[in-house]
């Protein structure tokens, strides 16, 4: 009787090891702020001023800059929160947020050296995303390591 429960714990731990160890898909891979992006490009085209209200709920008057403000730091958080995993290296995620935060520093410096094809990201809703993406990759990349380290030095 003793025999079989071993066997029942054993098989209990290897089916959630696989289970978190399981390999993301490729939607798992992309950073957070590719969406942000998608959502400011639309936005831009399709709200003419993005500093009209878009929302009154109870006297709280929301413009879309705010909304996409508010969205933004919930992706941040969301995608430290993807890297905080103890045992599960997720340094390739981090890198592609690093890889989306360069772009927009890109994107944002090109449209203030006035590159017309550009010229939708010179302003200052994009810096702020653009900040608030640079935060959470530098905080992204600490929890990461602090998670590796925690893991290598408790193995």
């Amino acid at each position: 009787m003793a025999e079989n429960t071993h066997d029942l714990e054993a098989a209990v731990v290897s089916d959630s090891d696989r289970a978190r160890h399981r390999r993301p898909s490729v939607l798992g891979y992309v950073p957070g702020f590719v969406y942000i992006l998608i959502l400011y490009i639309i936005g831009k085209f399709v709200i003419s001023d993005p500093r009209v209200t878009l929302f009154d709920v109870l006297g709280y008057r929301l413009s879309w800059v705010e909304v996409l403000l508010l969205a933004a730091a919930i992706v941040a958080m969301t995608e430290q929160i993807k890297v905080a995993k103890p045992g599960v290296n997720n340094t390739t995620e981090v890198l592609l947020m690093g890889g989306m935060a360069i772009i927009q520093l890109l994107l944002f410096s090109l449209g203030a050296a006035k590159v017309q094809a550009l010229g939708i990201f010179d302003n200052t809703e994009f810096l702020l995303l653009t900040l608030i993406n640079l935060a959470q990759t530098a905080v992204a990349y600490q929890v990461n390591a602090a998670t590796l380290m925690r893991t290598i030095s408790s193995s």
